[in-house]
């Protein structure tokens, strides 16, 4: 029984040891959530243009396109909670103008809320010092959120496949010419597409928070709803667009310095400018950016004293 016990104590050890260096190992693998963090404890006083939200603006709006001062802290799946908190997380004294997706599923999504994502929100207690969660619970420790743990030892055998610049920009959805986008519309509009639309109330109300400290501050809200492929339009479920419609359009009349503009069926984006059916590549992204370059630049020649 002895031999047994100190068999046991011994495989115990070893399968701690082996979590402990995975743990290790993970942590020091290339993070953009860790590499925003620390550019913005560095350089926060120097931002003037921020970008937050999901994947749509980290690989749709590319900061060095937008001119001096602009950083994105947009992260893949990144919710409005997170955009709330990150705004007001850091000094930025010489900031002007936020730019946020208004994207048809951002209304619908929350990690706290949705178990199968909820593990998402450990790269902000773990990367980022993000207080919302303690150290010590599932959201302190990659080990504990097993099947991401899992998918990045992949790294031990196989290449990253997300790649950032130093102002925060996703830079591996990449034009090739010749290479036709990936037209997935139905499988993209059916996977952004929620039968429960209770969260709209919470996710309207964090963009009713945002809108306030901008207020507060004399920052410029800008909220974008970024080009989809036409098949990702046609697949869209009418009540949760309309749903959409009504929250945004109580929203701007609740918060004058909210600025809206949709991009979702702009012509001017060919199919060229996708990877995907709601993703642009960095093609489409230098184009959006431009627009949108274009309109913080007329702001500030009607303005020039900021």
């Amino acid at each position: 029984m002895k031999a047994f016990l100190r068999l046991t104590a011994v495989f115990a050890v070893l399968i701690l040891l082996t979590l402990g260096a995975g743990e290790i190992y993970v942590r020091h693998l290339p993070n953009p959530a860790r590499d925003k963090h620390a550019y913005m404890l560095a350089h926060s006083a120097e931002v003037q243009t921020l970008v937050l939200g999901s994947s749509h603006t980290f690989y749709g709006v590319n900061p060095a396109w937008l001119g001096p001062g602009s950083y994105s802290l947009a992260q893949v799946s990144q919710t409005y909670r997170y955009d709330d908190y990150l705004l007001r997380r850091y000094p930025m004294p010489r900031l002007r103008a936020v730019i946020v997706p208004f994207s048809y599923f951002s209304l619908y999504e929350d990690f706290e809320s949705q178990p199968e994502t909820a593990w998402l929100a450990s790269r902000y207690r773990i990367y980022m010092d993000c207080p919302l969660h303690p150290r010590l619970s599932a959201y302190g420790f990659e080990v504990l959120n097993f099947g991401s743990f899992k998918e990045k030892l992949k790294s031990l055998w196989q290449p990253a496949r997300l790649s950032w610049t130093d102002r925060g920009w996703g830079s591996n959805y990449t034009y090739r010419r010749g290479i036709t986008p990936i037209d997935n519309g139905a499988e993209r509009a059916q996977s952004n597409t929620y039968a429960d639309r209770s969260l709209a109330t919470l996710n309207a109300g964090f963009l009713s928070s945002m809108a306030t400290w901008c207020s507060r501050h004399g920052v410029r809200l800008i909220l974008v709803t970024t080009p989809v492929m036409p098949s990702f339009r046609t697949n869209e479920d009418p009540a949760q667009r309309a749903e959409n419609e009504r929250r945004l359009n109580d929203l701007l009349s609740r918060h004058r310095n909210i600025e809206y503009y949709n991009f979702e069926t702009d012509a001017r984006f060919a199919p060229d400018d996708f990877y995907d059916a709601d993703h642009l590549n960095n093609r489409g992204a230098q184009r959006l950016t431009g627009l949108l370059r274009d309109i913080l630049e007329r702001d500030q020649a009607r303005h020039p004293e900021g």
